[in-house]
């Protein structure tokens, strides 16, 4: 029976995960490093960004800690370096690079990669990939990282019956005014560039320094299960998830599919690999062949200083320039996210999978940002069960159903 592809550092037993939660330490660290306000794509799923604006993600001014821009701040880099040190003082040693836009275009993104390298840490980096060279590919494979880039569709030819509609929906999900063609193949080609690199190349543990993200929409849900049964060919870690109301993704809820749709999808997925000779696995959000244990080990480091649970969960529990991060770990909604065996509400508590460890209560940024825009208090926000789940019928105990999630 054949290993589902993992992306190198993604492979940790969910035992350490437990483990590292009880004793208040870190693993992994999300770091958002300094690009400037708006993105160079617009994707209308992005988490990020302000929902006031329509035409792109975009941060207002003035919003970052005490005012200072961190793409103007020359002294930028040595915080964040500070910074990191104190989380590996943590125990963490897995970093994932993105920015609150694409970090391609920060000015200290080879600076930030190759200080993580040079301090011995397991660094992916989240990009579009659009803005790089392909000798910025081969400095990037050489100095030992992974990489995770986007894209919504299968990859096929012009000789494919569907190829204009695939050009349409990587058009329409990246948010690009360039030539619907245009767009499709510079991502075919970024994707036909990094395998020719080798980021592919299976490695220890049957991992891959290559991965795929892709957001599930109303326009792409049919076409998943052929894009992950490709990249699975291909030595590709495919990261399939769930797309939350959250950031400019406020702006296009139509978007969004329903639980049902996500079941039957996630199960054709399922029936793919069994079909191809991979380990079977469990229905369950937000990840294809895999669950979220995240918020156990893992923090959201902003390019302010500003630290969050994940990206899915808009709560700051605290800042860098204001206190150790030592200290910030010790933030009461922070425990209550690490212990949701003690806090959990509605249907996850007595789920079997959520008792056996094998799920950590779904996705825990579509439950806060589902119950945040149903006016929930920030408590249930946190423990609330996920309503994308079809197993969920009651997502609080004071009866309030899954319905709320479209």
């Amino acid at each position: 029976m054949k290993s589902i592809p993992k992306l190198l550092s993604f492979e940790t037993p969910k035992e350490k995960y437990y483990e590292i939660a009880k004793k208040n330490q870190l693993l992994r660290l999300g770091v958002k490093v300094n690009t400037p306000m708006a993105c160079n794509w617009a994707c209308p799923y992005c988490y990020a960004g302000s929902s006031e604006t329509s035409d792109r993600p975009k941060v207002e001014e003035n919003i970052y800690y005490n005012g200072i821009d961190p793409y103007k701040d020359k002294e930028w880099g040595n915080k964040m370096k500070s910074w990191i040190d104190q989380s590996i003082e943590m125990g963490v040693n897995t970093i994932t690079i993105n920015g609150t836009f694409e970090p391609a275009t920060s000015p200290d993104i080879f600076n930030i990669i190759e200080y993580c390298v040079d301090k011995g840490i397991y660094t992916t980096l989240v990009t579009n990939g659009t803005l790089w060279e392909i000798d910025d590919l081969k400095r990037l494979y050489n100095l030992g990282i992974s990489i995770l880039v986007k894209l919504n569709v299968p990859m096929v030819d012009n000789t494919d019956e569907r190829y204009v509609e695939f050009c349409n929906i990587q058009k329409n999900l990246s948010g690009r005014k360039q030539d619907s063609i245009k767009v499709y193949e510079e991502q075919k080609k970024l994707i036909e560039n990094l395998i020719e690199i080798g980021f592919n190349k299976k490695i220890a543990n049957e991992c891959t320094r290559l991965g795929v993200e892709s957001i599930i929409a109303r326009s792409n849900i049919e076409y998943l299960p052929e894009l992950v049964q490709q990249f699975r060919r291909l030595n590709i870690y495919s990261h399939i998830e769930v797309m939350k109301l959250q950031g400019f993704a406020r702006n296009n809820p139509n978007l969004q599919v329903t639980k049902l749709e996500m079941k039957k999808l996630f199960k054709k997925i399922l029936d793919n690999d069994i079909a191809d000779g991979y380990e079977p696995w469990d229905i369950k959000p937000p990840y294809v062949a895999g669950t979220c244990y995240q918020n156990l080990i893992r923090l959201d480091m902003k390019a302010d200083g500003n630290i969050a649970p994940c990206p899915g969960i808009d709560l700051i529990i605290g800042n860098m320039n204001e206190n150790k991060l030592r200290d910030i770990v010790k933030n009461e909604d922070l425990k209550i996210i690490r212990n949701l065996n003690k806090y959990i509400q509605g249907d996850c508590r007595d789920c079997e999978l959520f008792k056996k460890k094998e799920c950590y209560g779904g996705c825990r940024g579509t439950v806060y940002q589902t119950l945040l825009n149903h006016g929930c208090s920030k408590y249930e926000c946190l423990v609330g069960s996920d309503p994308s789940c079809h197993r969920v019928k009651k997502v609080l105990d004071n009866g309030l159903s899954s319905d709320i999630f479209k």
